[in-house]
């Protein structure tokens, strides 16, 4: 886990694994410790917020966003524990739109501009371009990648 006593702030989370990755799980771990700690600090301390935590999905990563994974209750569903802690902690998750229509996850407006039947983007998910990506690693003191 990192260090998470003094979070220096912004930062980045940049996930290119597919949902059965190990490392997906592993930053999910990273990401519950970073909320986790900002939940015991203080005003004073320079806590964490939305604004300060992005988390980008680029690569297989943007799976995690389908809403319509489903698996047997033997297998963890991290696509589904994400989307579970995008909501519980007020995150919008950004995800790169090429790399997320390539693979078949798309949101209502990109569904209806590329005359697709229904999007299935999960709720705190949110299609970005890489620009979005470029200006948060520009502005970052810290990046995790998974």
């Amino acid at each position: 886990m990192p260090n998470t006593s003094t979070l220096d702030t912004p930062i980045v989370m940049l996930m290119t694994h597919a949902p059965s990755h190990p490392l997906t799980k592993r930053a999910l771990e990273c990401a519950q410790s970073l909320c986790a700690n900002d939940s015991k600090t203080t005003v004073e301390q320079n806590s964490l917020t939305t604004t300060d935590f992005k988390i980008f999905l680029y690569s297989d990563a943007v799976m995690l966003a389908n809403r319509l994974i489903w698996l047997p209750d033997d297998i963890e569903n991290l696509a589904k524990n994400w989307q579970h802690f995008a909501m519980s902690h007020d995150l919008t998750i950004q995800v790169c739109v090429s790399a997320a229509l390539a693979r078949g996850v798309t949101d209502a407006d990109n569904a209806t501009r590329h005359q697709l039947q229904g999007d299935n983007l999960a709720d705190g998910f949110e299609l970005v371009g890489l620009g979005e990506l470029a200006m948060h690693l520009h502005r970052a003191t810290t990046v995790y990648q998974f």
